[in-house]
């Protein structure tokens, strides 16, 4: 199974784009001016002190085929969306992002995780997609919810996080949740 390289919808595209220091500084520029409110919930925001850190991060990511897409809107890079074989046995996936604040409050998550899931049920051998997100990340919880995954409840510390174990939601979709809605698209 490969991955698309692009995907497009609505006004979104779904983008493997290429490691250039011109890109890094892009996503850098944004993630240095959310810095506080990124690294709330997302471990690597401190690792990323400049765009050359970005660089490589950029650059190890795509020396492997994998399902971590960039996220343009208005022609600029606005967040990443991927998601990830988390057990081939089991048949489970995962879905992980991030946006801008800027750009928040216009469903452009909601449609990403739409868009992968669609993916992963119709092109990978997956029967089940996660999302799990800290208790207090309201907004990641939200995009769930839209999206019609199912809250399973609190694993209790199971996540290390800034040295610290914490709380997590499990939402999950099975593929069956999926055909039925979608049996009339």
């Amino acid at each position: 199974m490969e991955y698309p390289k692009v995907i497009k919808f609505d006004e979104i595209t779904l983008e493997k784009i290429a490691p250039t220091f011109e890109n890094a500084r892009k996503i850098f520029e944004i993630v240095d001016a959310e810095r506080d409110s990124l690294r709330r919930f997302l471990s690597w925001i401190d690792g990323s002190k400049c765009p050359e850190d970005m660089f490589m991060h950029m650059y190890k990511v795509s020396k492997t085929d994998n399902g971590s897409y960039y996220i343009i809107c208005d022609g600029e890079i606005v967040g990443n969306v991927g998601i990830d074989i988390s057990s081939n046995r089991n048949k489970i996936a995962e879905i992980a992002y991030w946006l801008s604040g800027k750009y928040t409050g216009r469903g452009i998550m909601t449609r990403c995780v739409r868009q992968l899931e669609k993916f992963a049920f119709e092109k990978m051998d997956v029967n089940r997609i996660e999302i799990i997100m800290e208790i207090d990340n309201l907004k990641s919880e939200g995009v769930a919810k839209r999206a019609g995954y199912v809250c399973e409840g609190v694993r209790r510390q199971s996540y290390m996080f800034q040295g610290e174990l914490k709380d997590v939601f499990t939402y999950s979709k099975l593929k069956s949740d999926w055909e039925k809605e979608n049996k009339n698209a």
